[in-house]
């Protein structure tokens, strides 16, 4: 059991010192305090004096942009505490990362000053808050991870709270989505190597940060949604969904296998669209790019994933499609997967022979 030098420091106001390795709730309680009693200034020291004493290295040019947790639990350790395996292991795989962008990045001296310029563009200004914004997000990622996924993070909370708007979500929305595609990557690859190097989370806890990344998609585009309500542009007449696929050409039904398109305005803000040519008797799945679902333009499905929309040729589509018609989220995940036929991508265009199988919201 881990145990602090004093136990009363941590609410007595000082700064709590271990001997031995800390349990979870040691973690979480001492993260607590220096939250609550040291800012990002002090956390940004913490990170710079452990890297210069334990690996002799000055990474102040990446540690600048590294969340405050990070920087706490280099002093945590650096006062001799001893993470719990699941925290240690992230922790070791932090310093890493930071290794491995250090050889990438030469470091200034310290003796030379750098030449500061008195014009800031106004695009440098939004990258530079985002990319702020970007660094306490991963924050709350770490946060999720050392509180053993109990915590719910709001994405939105801290937006509010940096004042973040319209302009700066573009780049917020570029880094999550590449999060998101990283963690998806770990939980569906079949790679070992990919598999070895997350082996330290189980699948639930990969859904978890997958789930908190749709969530900051989701709030970015509160975000913007919000601003452009504050600057009362041009009013633009919000289409429903009924008149998105006014023009939208599909085949209403296929007498020949009894089949019947489903409602072509279920297909707005769905995650899945299943269809199938019965001119080619190719069955294809379009999956959505993000929590905002399907979308539709004319005859063009828009908003999907190009990488994991993908069709195939159907040897018996009379035996095949009944099944997709009843099966279930589970069932369909390995449909397309176990069809032995050459695969292709999906172009998002629609025609007179596509039937509209099945949506999945």
């Amino acid at each position: 059991m881990a145990r602090i030098t004093d136990a009363n420091l941590i609410f007595a106001g000082s700064e709590p010192k271990f001997t031995v390795e800390l349990t979870q709730t040691d973690l979480s309680k001492t993260l607590a305090w220096y939250s609550q009693s040291k800012d990002k200034n002090d956390a940004f020291k913490y990170a710079s004096e452990f890297f210069k004493k334990k690996h002799k290295l000055n990474a102040s040019s990446v540690l600048k942009d590294k969340p405050s947790t990070f920087g706490f639990i280099c002093r945590i350790v650096s006062n001799g505490g001893i993470l719990p395996t699941q925290n240690r292991i992230w922790f070791d795989q932090e310093i890493e990362k930071i290794k491995l962008e250090l050889t990438s990045k030469k470091e200034e001296p310290d003796n030379i000053t750098p030449v500061k310029t008195n014009v800031i563009s106004i695009q440098d200004r939004i990258r530079e808050k985002a990319s702020e914004c970007i660094g306490e997000l991963e924050g709350q990622i770490d946060d999720l991870i050392l509180s053993q996924f109990k915590t719910s993070p709001s994405p939105y909370g801290l937006f509010h709270t940096m004042n973040i708007k319209d302009a700066q979500t573009k780049y917020i929305l570029e880094w999550v989505k590449l999060k998101r595609a990283e963690f998806d990557e770990a939980l569906t690859s079949d790679d070992e190597q990919i598999r070895e190097g997350w082996s330290n989370f189980t699948k639930p806890q990969i859904k978890k940060i997958i789930a908190y990344c749709d969530q900051v998609i989701l709030d970015c585009q509160k975000v913007s949604a919000n601003s452009i309500n504050t600057r009362k542009p041009r009013k633009r007449k919000t289409k429903s969904p009924e008149q998105l696929v006014a023009k939208m050409k599909y085949q209403l039904e296929y007498k020949e296998l009894g089949l019947t398109s489903v409602k072509s305005s279920d297909i707005i803000g769905c995650m899945q669209l299943w269809i199938y040519n019965t001119k080619t008797r190719k069955l294809g799945c379009y999956n959505a790019e993000d929590a905002g679902g399907l979308s539709v333009k004319g005859s063009t499905i828009l908003n999907y994933a190009e990488s994991k929309s993908v069709q195939k040729k159907l040897r018996k589509p009379e035996v095949t499609l009944p099944e997709v018609l009843k099966g279930g989220k589970v069932f369909l995940r390995n449909v397309i997967e176990n069809i032995r036929a050459v695969e292709s991508n999906l172009t998002g265009r629609l025609n007179d022979d596509t039937i509209l199988l099945k949506v999945i919201k």
